[in-house]
C-alpha cells in the first residue's frame, strides 16, 4: 500500500507555531519548503524569495561571514527543520513497531506517517473540545480549529510523537478522545492556580510521561485510575515546592505559573520513573516467588513473600518510592534558596554601610597629596 508523498507537516500548524513565536507577524499557512530548495535559495537576494514566511523563531546560528543568508531563508529553514523534527519522531515511532516478517519499506514508513498524523490531529481537536469544556481557553482564541493557542499545537504534536515513539500501536489501541482524557486533568481537582492553556500543557506533558510508563508497565489496574493517582502525587509535590519558592523569593504571578509548569514536569519524569523502577522489582520479585513454588521450596518462597511486603512492593507502594525520588530534589530546592537567602542579605548589608554616612569609607585609594603642601 502506497502512501501519499510527501507527507505534510501543515495540519500540525508548523507554520503558526514559528510565526506565534514572533510578535506583530500573520501566521503562514503555506506547507514547509522542501529541504532540498533550501539549499538553492541561499544564494538567492531576499527580494527573489516569494511568498509569506513566519517569524523567525530565534534566528539560526550563523558562523562568521554568514550574515549575508536571507532572513526569509533562515525562517523557512527553521519552518523545514522544525517539520522534519516531528516527523522523525514518527519515522522511529514506525520502526518500532513490533517485529514483522518483512522489513520496513517506506511505502510502510509513510503510510504510519500518516496514520500518526491524523491520529494526532484528531487527538489535538479532543483535547481542545476538553480544554474549552474546562474554561482553560478563551473560545475567541485564534487557533483555526479549535481553543488551543497556535503556539501550543505544534507542542501538544511533537508531545504525541513521542508518546507513539515509546508506543507505537497507539494510534489502533487508544481513541483521540480516550487519549484526550489522560491527558487532560479531571476538573474535581483542587488547583492553586488558573489552569490556562500554558498550564493544560504542561500538565498534559507532565501525564504524559507517566502514561508511557503506565503502557509499559502492567499493574492490573486501569490507566485512568494510575494517572489519577499519579496526579493526585505529583500536583501535591509541586504545590509543596512552589509554595517554599513563593515563600523565599516572593514571586509574581507570572513567575509562579512558570515555576509551577518546571516543577510539573521534573515531578512528572520521576513518578513515570518510580512507577518503572516499582514494576520492575515487583516482576523479579514476583517471579523469584514463583520460581521457588515451582520447586517446592516453601521456605523460600515464604522468605520472598515477607520481603515483599517489607520492601513495599507492587502498586501500593509507588507513593513511597516517589517520597523518596523526591526527597533529593527537596534538598537541592533547600540548599539553592538558602544560598540565594545568604547572598541576598550580604547584598543588603552591604548597601546599608554604604549609605550610612557615618561608616568609614569602604575600598577608597588614598588621596593625592594637594600641591600646596608638597615639599
Amino acid at each position: 500500500m502506497s502512501a501519499p508523498s510527501p507527507v505534510r507537516v501543515n495540519p500540525l500548524y508548523l507554520g503558526s507555531y514559528l510565526a506565534a513565536r514572533g510578535p506583530g507577524s500573520a501566521a503562514a499557512t503555506e506547507p514547509p519548503a522542501d529541504p532540498e530548495v533550501l539549499q538553492e535559495e541561499t544564494a538567492l537576494p531576499s527580494s527573489a524569495i516569494k511568498g509569506d514566511s513566519p517569524v523567525d523563531p530565534g534566528p539560526l546560528p550563523m558562523a562568521h561571514g554568514e550574515s549575508h543568508v536571507p532572513t526569509a531563508v533562515r525562517e523557512r529553514l527553521a519552518l523545514a527543520l522544525a517539520g522534519g523534527a516531528l516527523h522523525t519522531e514518527l519515522v522511529v515511532a514506525a520502526l518500532n513497531q513490533a517485529a514483522s516478517e518483512s522489513s520496513p519499506t517506506v511505502e510502510a514508513l509513510e503510510a504510519y506517517q500518516v496514520q500518526a498524523s491524523q491520529w494526532i490531529e484528531a487527538t489535538t481537536r479532543r483535547l481542545a473540545h476538553a480544554w474549552q469544556s474546562s474554561g482553560a481557553v478563551s473560545s475567541e482564541a485564534p487557533s483555526g480549529g479549535g481553543p488551543i493557542p497556535e503556539e501550543h499545537r505544534y507542542e501538544i504534536a511533537r508531545l504525541l510523537a513521542r508518546v507513539l515513539r515509546d508506543h507505537p500501536a497507539a494510534p489502533t489501541q487508544i481513541e483521540p478522545a480516550c487519549m484526550a482524557i489522560y491527558l487532560t486533568v479531571p476538573e474535581t481537582v483542587h488547583r492553586s492556580l488558573s489552569p490556562d492553556s500554558g498550564m493544560r500543557l504542561a500538565e498534559a506533558r507532565a501525564l504524559a510521561q507517566v502514561l508511557m510508563a503506565v503502557l509499559r508497565c502492567d499493574f492490573q489496574r486501569e490507566v485512568s485510575t494510575v494517572l489519577n493517582d499519579a496526579w493526585a502525587a505529583i500536583a501535591e509535590t509541586v504545590e509543596r515546592q512552589a509554595q517554599s519558592l513563593d515563600q523565599a523569593l516572593d514571586l509574581t504571578p507570572d513567575a509562579r505559573q512558570r515555576a509551577w509548569r518546571h516543577l510539573l514536569e521534573a515531578a512528572g519524569v520521576l513518578y513515570a520513573a518510580t512507577l518503572a523502577r516499582v514494576h520492575r522489582d515487583s516482576v523479579s520479585m514476583i517471579q523469584a516467588y514463583q520460581d521457588c513454588l515451582n520447586a517446592r521450596d516453601s521456605v523460600g518462597a515464604d522468605r520472598l513473600a515477607q520481603a515483599y511486603q517489607e520492601r513495599r512492593l507492587g502498586y501500593t507502594g509507588i507513593p513511597h518510592y516517589f517520597q523518596k525520588a523526591v526527597t533529593p530534589m527537596d534538598r537541592w530546592l533547600r540548599v539553592a534558596l538558602a544560598e540565594e537567602a545568604t547572598v541576598r542579605g550580604a547584598m543588603s548589608t552591604v548597601a546599608e554601610t554604604s549609605s550610612d554616612p557615618s561608616s568609614p569609607p569602604r575600598n577608597r585609594s588614598p588621596a593625592a597629596p594637594h600641591r600646596g603642601n608638597t615639599p
